[in-house]
């Protein structure tokens, strides 16, 4: 008899960004992991979305194509009528590491008494350049696009906040889940494009905010680590005027 294996709902969510869904739609149908649902919900685009979601509609699940009140809003959108045991959302422009990678992760099925899978994070910038960034739940870092973890989850510690203009939803939610529910699995997950709504440094502040309140940073710290950061945005902002300039 054929094992039953853990089912993974994939939800991206999408707005006005053709190109970028369409390379994230096929990094999920290239999966080789059979027991997946994936669900696109996009915010009612206007760029040719809706098309290109035609064209794939026996590739997808569910299609959810409307107004939304932001991300954390379409995001619940598509988690609550997920019907996997598990969730991962992979926003468009964002793929996975290998076309492997979900059955290297729940193909021998996971403990039971661990419901948080998360990886390493690497961002990915348009010119192919690529950086790691570590992740450690001991330190409160965790990144979205490389977690898996149990859909019950929201049933427990409830589904992401809708506020605007405040993004660090995920964070709060993955913070309020215990931490020996956690289990950090060997390479990343998912390679992530670089430059999406939480690359502002306004969202780097509220990350820092939440980790003070769950106890993981300390204000003298974050006010340090601001300075530093506006620093050097300040001074990547004068080397490119330099190098970009025309001298006669």
């Amino acid at each position: 008899m054929e094992k039953i294996m853990d089912k993974i709902s994939i939800v991206t969510i999408c707005h006005n960004c053709k190109a970028d869904l369409e390379m994230t739609m096929q990094s999920v149908f290239s999966q080789d992991y059979r027991y997946k649902e994936y669900i696109i919900v996009d915010g009612g685009s206007t760029d040719g979305t809706k098309e290109l979601l035609k064209h794939h509609e026996d590739q997808i699940d569910l299609i959810i194509s409307e107004q939304d009140d932001g991300i954390y809003d379409a995001l619940n959108k598509g988690i609550s009528r997920a019907s996997g045991e598990w969730i991962i959302c992979l926003n468009a422009g964002d793929i996975f590491s290998s076309d492997h990678i979900l059955s290297d992760i729940l193909h021998d099925g996971i403990p039971q008494d661990k419901s948080f899978i998360y990886s390493d994070l690497i961002m990915y910038h348009d010119d192919g350049s690529k950086k790691l960034h570590k992740m450690d739940r001991a330190k409160g870092d965790i990144h979205h696009q490389n977690a898996i973890y149990r859909k019950n989850l929201h049933e427990q510690y409830g589904y992401y906040i809708v506020t605007h203009p405040y993004i660090v939803s995920d964070l709060i939610f993955f913070l309020s889940i215990p931490e020996e529910k956690y289990l950090k699995t060997d390479g990343p997950i998912a390679y992530v494009k670089y430059g999406g709504t939480s690359s502002n440094i306004w969202c780097a502040e509220q990350s820092w905010a939440a980790k003070v309140i769950f106890g993981y940073d300390t204000i003298p710290l974050i006010f340090l680590r601001d300075i530093r950061m506006r620093f050097g945005l300040w001074r990547r902002k004068i080397i490119r005027h330099f190098l970009s300039a025309t001298y006669f």
